[in-house]
């Protein structure tokens, strides 16, 4: 137990070895910097706008239309920008997905971001303009929320981020789309047949409800009913006293009341559109794909050339989206087609609005996907789901919505080069790309004639063309001629949205989603005689995740596979033409009125959708106040926090503070950053701090730090003192407090291979030193030291090291240690509630140690999760060895933590020492080197429905069954495997003390239950047998506090 005291004072908090050099997460996945941008800044009145994008019509265009919502937001809002504000313009969403700006994984279906501590709006240039300018007009609307609230009104940050999401997500939605929202609309009749109208209170604490569509319904209410001028007096009483409050505050009812209105209004404008003889929710054809057979969201259908294959995409499996194939008739799935677990060349689906293609003879399917920092197109064999093509697009970096032409030689796509977005054309035996249309208009979604002459596509260019005034450009659709190259408009629904145009198997009709009368149905456009049919006539409507997302897909036989919205889900029907009820329709018949959301009439003043209906009516700003400027990186700051609170105690130690602040700061757009840790906890030699420069702006990650780090240890000593012979002895307790203080100087960097794989590379060189302070207590003794007459006092001192060695039998110089490290890591797992269920992970590398210890550190970490539903099968294997004879004089490693083998707790050793009649003792789980096995059958048992055995929206757990194993040992020892170490080889270390030779794996198993507790921490409780221990004769009980490995 001395031995063990010592080394532990000695602890040089020599956990140096436990620091990592690098800055790296010891697991997690890259955000890969494909590019190194070189922005630009155009200055306009209110904002400055930080763009790399070369096409400088787009970029002043863009420009303007941030001057006109600034403009429109200004009138609602009543604020000024005295500062510029910042926008981040990436060229298009595969760049956006590897902004710098922001930390943490952009996914697909992010289309832009506004952060609080620089208001800065982050956001690519989007496939069509008119969602260009949707995204900037709402996400300027958070910067209007964030300015008005911290820092015109001085709102602490927590009370804005408690603002229910709806409200925040809902008012940026009305305040850039307004009341005529046709898909809005659509979920709002959805939650009506549903009987599902949620009040005010199911929004805030329910995550059943999407705060966009239903919050922005609950905007429009308010700005119908009380007047527009109504919404920033709500927003800010909410912000500042809960949205209960806030309503009472500016209404003078309690939300009760409101929901109940809102209601209403919701009843009394969609009721009396649904007719009784339930015709609008009959569906035609039958139903193939659900969430009984696969997931809530199945989308971008697209059936095979022959009717029998259906390929569509799908988070069947929960962790993510997956591409399957299915029977079109039947909808039996028959495999999946392709992962992005398996497939480490996939970072992501282009899933939200885009569908793939098949070859005419129906044996491949293309798609689009998201890999190294752009859109490729993935051709794969349905025979076998071999790749057969994985290729860019050359030039065009983000691009969609694929179609064969007949002739096998040919996929047309839409795509978008520098801010513009056209219809192009890859050749499989040129390999070379070919643009279509090459215009200021948004072209999008194209598809071939089966006779190869046509290619029909959706465009804003008729809109744009008949000078369309309204912040939203509508879509309609146009036909190119293969042949001649000629471009017509289809005249069909103007001033409604015309999508996802597919040819009949004959070449002579076009079938497409309309809006037409503010319900989503399908149409069919005679060529010929421009007669146009309606074929479906729903309540709710065809659909995808957005409107713009492909819903339909036919085939040569005009079998139709469509996307139907009800109950919140996406569920695919396959019909034949013949079934459907169809009726003509003139191509004039056009009525918004389902797409107003209630109420249909402004009560109060309509200053919003007055606005929105006349946006390029808006005096423009002038060209000549755009002025561009070079990019001069300026640190921010990102982000301050204090660390651990703030406060003053007094001891007989002495007069000590605790406290610390945390902060980051960089430039506009992240790439390059500062860290800044500061913190004290004891006397002013406690200060402690570390600084560190991170540079992001290129796809390698490097950087640097230095740091001052006291760590505190201590031991008690006592002795028997006289002044003089004659003297009575006095005993004096010596607390003595040994401090470690480490100085380092760090270098790292990361190479990201992709978004699951990484080399890392680091070094360091430290300095470690020490100071002790020693406490003396004074007690007189009798003269013959047996008893204590009184207390006699107590004084401080300074002590040098050379006495401290003496009293533990450890030298305490200063000493320098040079480190360098290199690590490949990986990790594509995918997390559950508290545990990864899917994928991999691994850590492989070495460490370096030369200066006054000189030895090598090895570490293999590798796992494995099999998921077999219910369950999840998990394998680890972690080896951490020192090698060479220094590494055997730093703290020992320990095998026994709960983390590693379960039911070998240091503290459990200590409490039934006594017991023990075996020879395996706390020792045997000390050493230079640990192998380590473990083995876990995870099944999610209570949380999301899809994923656990017993649904619950509030409480995540996991049932665990483990087996741990593992061994640690030393230079000086051997491994044996067998169940008891040999007591008969003995071994001597230089200062006298004996030890076992030999060295036995420890061995356990039992059952856990991980508990997620509100995402804040997990917690683990378990019971296990710990076979090879003999102090104990059954199991025991354990707790950690990590999540599953």
């Amino acid at each position: 137990m001395n031995n063990f005291l010592k080394k532990a004072t000695l602890i040089l908090s020599i956990a140096l070895l436990g620091i990592s050099v690098s800055k790296a997460q010891y697991f997690g996945q890259n955000k890969v910097r494909y590019k190194n941008e070189k922005f630009k800044v155009m200055e306009t009145p209110h904002f400055d706008i930080y763009y790399y994008l070369k096409n400088d019509k787009v970029v002043k265009k863009f420009a303007q239309d941030a001057e006109t919502w600034y403009k429109m937001h200004q009138e609602i809002f009543r604020d000024t920008f005295f500062k510029k504000n910042p926008i981040i313009l990436y060229n298009n969403h595969p760049d956006f997905q590897q902004t710098t700006a922001l930390q943490g994984e952009i996914g697909v279906g992010t289309g832009g971001v506004t952060e609080a501590f620089k208001n800065r709006v982050i956001m690519p240039v989007m496939e069509l303009g008119s969602q260009t300018r949707h995204v900037l007009g709402h996400e300027l609307v958070h910067a209007f929320q964030y300015h008005l609230l911290l820092e015109k009104d001085s709102i602490p940050l927590e009370a804005v981020g408690q603002t229910p999401l709806w409200m925040v997500e809902g008012m940026a939605e009305y305040l850039s789309v307004g009341k005529k929202d046709a898909f809005t609309s659509m979920w709002m009749r959805d939650a009506l047949l549903n009987r599902d109208i949620p009040s005010l209170k199911d929004l805030t604490n329910s995550n059943k409800y999407f705060p966009y569509r239903y919050g922005q319904a609950f905007w429009t209410f308010v700005g119908s009913l009380y007047g527009d001028t109504t919404i920033v007096p709500l927003f800010k009483a909410t912000a500042k006293f809960g949205y209960e409050n806030g309503i009472r505050y500016t209404f003078g009812y309690d939300d009760r009341t409101l929901s109940g209105l809102w209601k209403n209004a919701i009843e009394q404008h969609y009721r009396p559109m649904l007719r009784p003889d339930s015709s609008q929710i009959k569906i035609s054809g039958a139903k193939i794909i659900d969430n009984k057979n696969a997931g809530n969201m199945n989308v971008a259908p697209a059936i095979s050339p022959d009717g029998k294959y259906l390929a569509f995409l799908s988070e069947k499996d929960l962790f993510g989206i997956d591409l399957f194939l299915a029977d079109a008739k039947t909808g039996k799935i028959i495999r999946k087609l392709s992962s992005q677990i398996s497939s480490s060349h996939i970072d992501d689906f282009n899933f939200l609005e885009s569908a793939g293609a098949w070859s005419p003879d129906s044996k491949k399917f293309a798609f689009s996907i998201f890999s190294k920092g752009r859109n490729k197109m993935l051709v794969i064999d349905i025979a076998n789901g071999k790749t057969l093509l994985n290729t860019g697009m050359d030039k065009v970096e983000q691009f969609g919505n694929l179609t064969w032409s007949p002739n096998g030689k040919d996929i047309a796509f839409s795509g978008m080069v520098e801010g513009q977005s056209d219809i192009f054309s890859y050749n499989f035996d040129t390999k070379q790309v070919t643009q279509i249309t090459n215009d200021e208009y948004s072209d999008y979604a194209p598809s071939y004639s089966p006779d190869g002459k046509k290619i029909v596509f959706s465009s804003d260019r008729a809109a744009l063309q008949s000078g369309n005034l309204a912040a939203v450009n509508p879509i309609n659709l146009t036909i190119y001629d293969i042949e001649t190259k000629a471009l017509s408009n289809v005249p069909v629904f103007a001033g409604a949205n015309n999508l996802n145009a597919q040819f009949s198997g004959d070449s002579k009709r076009i079938f497409f989603l309309s809006n037409r009368d503010g319900f989503r149905n399908l149409y069919e456009y005679n060529l010929e005689n421009s007669n146009l049919k309606q074929l479906t006539d729903y309540f709710t409507g065809i659909s995808g995740i957005t409107e713009f997302s492909p819903a339909i897909t036919v085939s040569r036989n005009d079998d139709i596979i469509y996307s139907y919205y009800r109950y919140q889900r996406y569920t695919l029907y396959n019909s034949a033409y013949s079934n459907f009820r169809a009726k003509d329709v003139n191509a004039n018949d056009v009525n918004f009125d389902a797409a107003i959301l209630p109420p249909k009439e402004n009560v109060g003043v309509n200053v919003v959708n007055s606005n929105l209906g006349n946006f390029n009516r808006f005096e423009r700003t002038h060209l000549d106040s755009l002025r561009n400027i070079p990019y001069r990186p300026k640190f921010r700051l990102d982000y301050l926090a204090n660390s651990g609170g703030v406060g003053v105690s007094t001891s007989r130690f002495g007069t000590g503070m605790q406290g610390g602040v945390m902060g980051m700061f960089s430039d506009i757009v992240g790439q390059n950053q500062i860290v800044a840790n500061l913190a004290i906890n004891g006397e002013i030699q406690d200060f402690g701090g570390m600084a560190a420069y991170i540079n992001q702006a290129s796809r390698i990650n490097w950087g640097g730090a230095v740091s001052h780090i006291p760590y505190i240890t201590g031991f008690l000593s006592r002795d028997i003192i006289r002044d003089s012979p004659q003297d009575n002895p006095y005993l004096v307790e010596r607390t003595n407090i040994l401090r470690t203080f480490e100085d380092q100087i760090q270098l790292f960097a990361a190479y990201p291979f992709n978004k699951a794989h990484r080399f890392e590379l680091g070094g360091a060189v430290s300095r470690y030193s020490y100071g002790v302070t020693r406490f003396n207590n004074y007690y007189q003794l009798t003269s013959d030291s047996t008893q204590i007459i009184g207390y006699a006092g107590s004084d401080r001192e300074k002590v040098g090291t050379d006495e401290i060695e003496n009293s533990l039998g450890t030298r305490l110089r200063s000493f320098n240690i040079f480190q360098t490290n290199a690590y490949f890591v990986g990790d594509n797992s995918i997390f559950g509630v508290t545990a990864p269920l899917d994928g991999f992970r691994y850590r492989i590398g070495a460490e370096r140690y030369f200066g006054d210890y000189n030895f090598t550190a090895v570490a293999i970490d590798l796992r494995k999760y099999f998921r077999i539903k219910p369950v999840t099968i998990a394998v680890r294997s972690y080896n951490y060895l020192r090698l060479g004879r220094d590494g055997e004089n730093l703290y020992p490693l320990y095998a026994g933590y709960n983390y590693l083998i379960r039911g070998y707790e240091p503290n459990s050793f200590y409490n039934n020492q006594s017991a023990n009649t075996g020879s395996f003792d706390i020792n045997q789980l000390s050493g230079s080197k640990l192998a380590i096995f473990n083995f876990e059958i995870r099944l999610p048992f209570t949380g999301p429905k899809k994923l656990a055995q017993i649904p619950s929206s509030f409480l995540f757990t996991d049932l665990n069954l483990f087996f741990d194993a593992g061994v640690a040992w030393t230079e000086d020892t051997e491994v044996k495997f067998k169940s008891t170490p040999s007591t008969t080889r003995i071994g001597t270390y230089p200062n006298g003390q004996q030890y076992l030779i030999e060295r036995v794996p420890a061995l356990s198993a039992g059952i856990s239950v991980r508990v997620n507790l509100f995402g804040a921490m997990i917690l683990e409780p378990y019971y296990a047998f710990p076979f090879t221990r003999k102090d104990v004769s059954g199991g025991v009980f354990g707790l950690t506090f990590a999540p599953g490995w």
